[in-house]
């Protein structure tokens, strides 16, 4: 079960899936990420839930299951959605944690994954520009 991290090319606006080396241990994970922005020119990627939803949906509709993981808090007495665990007919493929660690249960999950994340980031980023857009004319 490879661990990767999601990254992001700003400029291009293209989001880049890098697998973890098996010598990365958690007190190492930070260090690493830096390191591979630095050298790659690209972000680490933290989802935010409205992003995380619309991936969600992508999966549903291809006839997935998708579940989100819920944690408490350590400050706080709210709950929030620490992952998102995808799988297809009871079958693990995928989970996504919110700071774009993405344990990977079938590496041939992450095209799809690849995939459906760029078309929502997409018509997040098509929306967003529209709404900016009617904003101005009112103004």
């Amino acid at each position: 079960m490879p661990l990767c991290q999601l990254f992001i090319n700003h400029e291009q606006n293209q989001f880049i899936v890098v697998q973890m080396p098996d010598e990365i241990t958690p007190d190492k994970y930070q260090g690493w990420i830096t390191q591979e922005e630095q050298v790659e020119h690209v972000q680490a990627f933290d989802f935010s839930q409205q992003l995380l939803d619309r991936v969600t949906l992508k999966y549903v509709a291809a006839q997935y299951e998708a579940k989100y993981v819920m944690m408490k808090a350590p400050v706080e007495e709210q709950l929030f959605v620490s992952s998102l665990e995808i799988s297809k007919q009871n079958e693990e493929k995928l989970d996504v944690v919110r700071n774009g660690l993405l344990i990977v249960f079938d590496k041939e999950e992450l095209e799809h994954f690849t995939s459906f994340l760029q078309e929502a980031w997409n018509e997040a980023r098509m929306q967003y520009s529209i709404f900016f857009s009617s904003q101005e004319k009112e103004a």
